[in-house]
C-alpha cells in the first residue's frame, strides 16, 4: 500500500509540474530514490550495481543526486545515520583512531561539514569510502546533539566511577576499549555509538 501511495504521489506531483517537464535523468534519480527506500534499502553500492546492472560509479552518482533532491536536510536524521555506521568500526592499530565505511557521499559530506564547523575533520585520503577519525573528533561528533551529549557525559561519569579515575577522558576510555577489543574480538568490528560504548563499559 505504501509503495503504491508513493508512486501515486510522484505521478500527481509530476502532472502538477506539467507533462514532459522531467528529463530522463530526473526519472532515473526518482526511480533510484524509490528503490533505495523499498527493494534496495540497506544494500551496498556493489549489491545495487548488481541488481540494476549498472557500474558502481553510476550508483554513487544516482545515490548522491537522490539524496540532494529528496533528502529533507534534517541534520538530526543524518546524525543518527552516521551513528548507525559507528556500530561497526575498527580501531586503527598504532594510533588513537577509528575507521569505518560510509558509501553514501551525501552522508560523508554531512559528516565532513559537521566536523569542519567545529574546526575538526575526518580523513578519507586513502579510500574515499573509508573514514578515519581520531578519538577527540569522535567525542565532538557524538556530542553535537544536546540529548546525546548528556548521555555521553553520563557515560563518562559512570566510567570514572567504575574505573576509579576522576580524571578519565573519553580518549583514554576509548583507548582502553581498543586494547580490550583487540584481545577479545580480534579483527571483528566494534560498536562505538553511545549505546555501544555503554555496553562495552558494562562488560569492562
Amino acid at each position: 500500500m505504501t509503495e503504491s501511495k508513493d508512486l501515486q504521489e510522484f505521478i500527481s506531483k509530476y502532472l502538477e509540474r506539467g507533462f514532459g517537464s522531467m528529463n530522463k535523468n530526473d526519472f532515473e534519480v526518482w526511480i533510484f530514490h524509490y528503490l533505495m527506500n523499498h527493494q534496495l534499502q540497506g544494500k551496498t553500492n556493489y549489491e545495487v550495481s548488481l541488481f540494476l546492472k549498472i557500474p558502481e560509479t553510476k550508483v554513487k552518482r544516482l545515490r548522491y543526486e537522490a539524496e540532494l533532491k529528496y533528502n529533507d536536510g534534517d541534520s538530526l536524521v543524518n546524525y543518527h545515520k552516521v551513528c548507525a555506521l559507528l556500530k561497526a568500526v575498527h580501531f586503527k592499530k598504532g594510533g588513537q583512531c577509528i575507521q569505518f565505511t560510509i558509501e553514501d557521499l551525501y552522508l560523508r559530506k554531512y559528516l565532513d561539514s559537521t566536523l569542519k564547523s567545529g574546526g575538526r575533520f575526518s580523513d578519507s585520503s586513502f579510500n574515499s569510502e573509508i573514514v578515519s577519525m581520531d578519538y577527540e573528533d569522535l567525542e565532538y561528533f557524538l556530542g553535537i546533539v544536546p540529548e546525546e551529549k548528556r548521555k555521553l557525559q553520563d557515560l563518562l561519569k559512570d566510567a570514572r566511577k567504575k574505573l576509579k579515575n576522576e580524571k578519565l577522558t573519553f580518549s583514554y576510555l576509548l583507548g582502553e576499549f581498543a586494547e580490550s577489543a583487540a584481545k577479545e574480538f580480534g579483527k571483528q568490528t566494534v560498536d562505538v555509538s553511545i549505546f555501544g560504548l555503554s555496553s562495552l563499559l558494562y562488560r569492562f
